[in-house]
């Protein structure tokens, strides 16, 4: 765990959980965890505009989550912290014992 102590830190790791609380973050973050992609490539998957990816990549960028390296005219997009990948699987399998717990307290007996 975190020194609780040490606000700067505190804050930090608050500025990361913010820059994970947004859908299209998330399936950005997907999606960069199966290769490295452009932001062309990311707004045709994911049917998002430029725009939104863009402004959604800087966040993720300034959280220290993906980085970009410029090809030409175009920059290619990574994860950046692999330690994501394992947040994130924890928090999915946390959120699928959740639904299944609940579908489970309202099956008929």
């Amino acid at each position: 765990m975190i020194d609780v102590a040490n606000p700067k830190l505190v804050e930090r790791v608050a500025d990361r959980f913010r820059a994970l609380a947004d859908e299209n973050r998330i399936r950005l973050l997907a999606r960069l965890a199966r290769s490295p992609a452009n932001v062309r490539t990311l707004t045709a998957e994911l049917g998002i505009s430029q725009a939104a990816a863009s402004k959604h990549l800087s966040v993720l960028r300034r959280a220290g989550l993906v980085t970009f390296e410029s090809k030409g005219p175009q920059s290619i997009y990574q994860i950046s912290d692999p330690s994501v990948h394992e947040l994130c699987s924890i928090v999915c399998r946390g959120v699928l014992d959740f639904v299944r717990e609940q579908a489970q307290a309202v099956a008929p007996t």
